[in-house]
Order: structure tokens, then sequence, then C-alpha cells
């Protein structure tokens, strides 16, 4: 589970000073917009672009860990593992990170000034409170004509990792897959009014999901059609019909690993997390 990527103590993890990590930065190297971070012991809980989460265990100044994003397709294009570097000065983070299908990428930000928050808020972060997303809930994209009811199913069968739900006003679905105990999604939103796209929730209170909805895919040229939204839940259990009455329902072709239950990724070398992840991946 997380819990023991993230057992490891550190003295460079929490306040909201020029040297933490907590902060406001750019998201050029992902798809646009702003990257916000927060410490919460010594976790780093981040959200880059609106588009990704990521989580990971901070030593000194090094943080590693996993991200996900939201999106359809291949899983392993959607996930793999990071490792980034705090500057001397606190200006900036360097680093690279792979997907779970081998690629990787260097990651590279610049800490924003005012009016950007030094400390952003549990919810900028995407921090999770420990309880599942599944269930009833109701809310909807602020560009919606009317809010309306979300029915979110987990599917039982851990193989697949998969999360399915059914929704109103509009009518679509959404599919895709859970991690870090089955707090956060990521996947895609599909609606009856053409404007389907790249999804991301995570639930940050009892009551309260919360995340990102884009027209699309996930690009830098599409950032600007990406919008929050926040969903109350009004009940912890859906049941699987209420979940499934539109769309597919739960299919197989949406397995991939469940990188929430990789005991083997470590805070070592990027190497071996992404031998891991990859070893996995088979």
């Amino acid at each position: 589970m997380y819990e023991s990527l993230f057992c490891c103590c550190c003295w460079w993890c929490g306040g909201s000073g020029a040297t933490s990590w907590s902060g406001t930065w750019t998201g050029q190297t992902r798809y646009g917009g702003q990257t916000y971070t927060c410490v919460r012991g010594s976790t780093l809980y981040g959200v880059y672009s609106n588009g990704g989460i990521f989580q990971g265990a901070i030593v000194n100044n090094k943080a590693e860990g996993v991200w996900f994003e939201g999106g359809r397709g291949d899983r392993n294009v959607l996930q793999g593992s990071f490792s980034i570097t705090l500057a001397a000065d606190g200006q900036s983070f360097d680093g690279i990170f792979f997907r779970v299908t081998g690629e990787s990428f260097r990651w590279r930000e610049k800490r924003l000034a005012a009016p950007y928050p030094a400390d952003p808020s549990n919810v900028q972060c995407l921090v999770p409170d420990g309880t599942t997303l599944d269930g009833v809930h109701f809310g909807g994209v602020p560009n919606d004509l009317t809010p309306g009811q979300y029915n979110i199913c987990i599917d039982p069968d851990i193989r697949t990792g998969q999360v399915y739900g059914s929704f109103s006003s509009p009518t679509g679905f959404l599919e895709g897959w859970h991690f870090d105990s089955k707090t956060g999604f990521h996947g895609y939103r599909y609606t009856n009014d053409g404007l389907s796209g790249a999804y991301i929730l995570r639930a940050v209170s009892p009551t309260q999901v919360s995340g990102f909805l884009w027209r699309g895919r996930l690009s830098i040229n599409n950032y600007g059609t990406s919008s929050s939204e926040t969903l109350t839940r009004i009940s912890s259990t859906a049941t699987l019909a209420a979940c499934q009455q539109t769309g597919p329902g739960f299919l197989l072709r949406l397995r991939g690993p469940d990188l929430s239950s990789a005991a083997s990724l470590s805070v070592s070398l990027v190497v071996v997390v992404v031998a891991a992840l990859l070893g996995l991946a088979m």
C-alpha cells in the first residue's frame, strides 16, 4: 500500500518558506497552467495542469513517488513514477518522470510568486482524507446547465482497479481506474452533449469529491478547456444498477496494474521504482 511508500521522516517537509516544497509552480512541462504542491508530514501531494495528481515521499530536498492523470486508452500511459529535486534556493525543481510503458521525460518547473498561494489548500492539492470516492453524489461541472446526481462504483474485482459511474444533467458516464486506496480516480467522462474529456477526482473529505474535467484529451493547447468540479456526497453506497444505467458498464478492456497496492515502490533510486512499475505491467 501507499503507506509503505511514505513511512519515512525528513527535516525538509513543512512550512511555506522559499526552501519548502509547498507552493505554486509553473506547469509547462506537463500541459500548462499551474502546479500546486502541499506537504503533509513527510508526503508531498500535488496537482499539475488541472490534469494530473501526484504524491510521493520527501527525503531532504528530493521527492519520489507516483503520478496519475486523466485520459482514456492505455492505462500504462496515464500513470508512472517520478523523482524531482528542489533547488537550494527553493525557487525551482528539476527531475524526471516515467510512464509505466517505459518512456521517460524531464520534469522541471519554477516557483510562482504572489498572488499565487505559497501554501495551497488541501483542495487545491487534492489531498485525500482517507475516504473512498464511491457512492451517490450531487453536483457537476460549473458550465453544465444544472447540477445532477452521480452514482460511482468501484469494481470489487481487485484485479481491474476499475471505477464506473453514471450521472444526469447532462446524461453521461465516467470510466477509469482508482488509486491510493480508492481515494482517487483517473479516466474519462462521456456526455450526451459531445463535451467529453479527461477526468480526475479525489475524495478530499467525507462529503466532498473534487477534481477537474477537460473537453477532450490532455494537451497544452487544450488547457483552456479544463474546469474544476465539486461533488457533494449524499451516500457512501451506490447500487451497481444505478452506476451502470448509462453506457457500457464495467469492461475487462480497462484492466491494468493498480499502482496503489505496489508495495515494491521504494524511495530509493528511480531505476528501482521504474523496474517495479514495469514488472507490474508485464
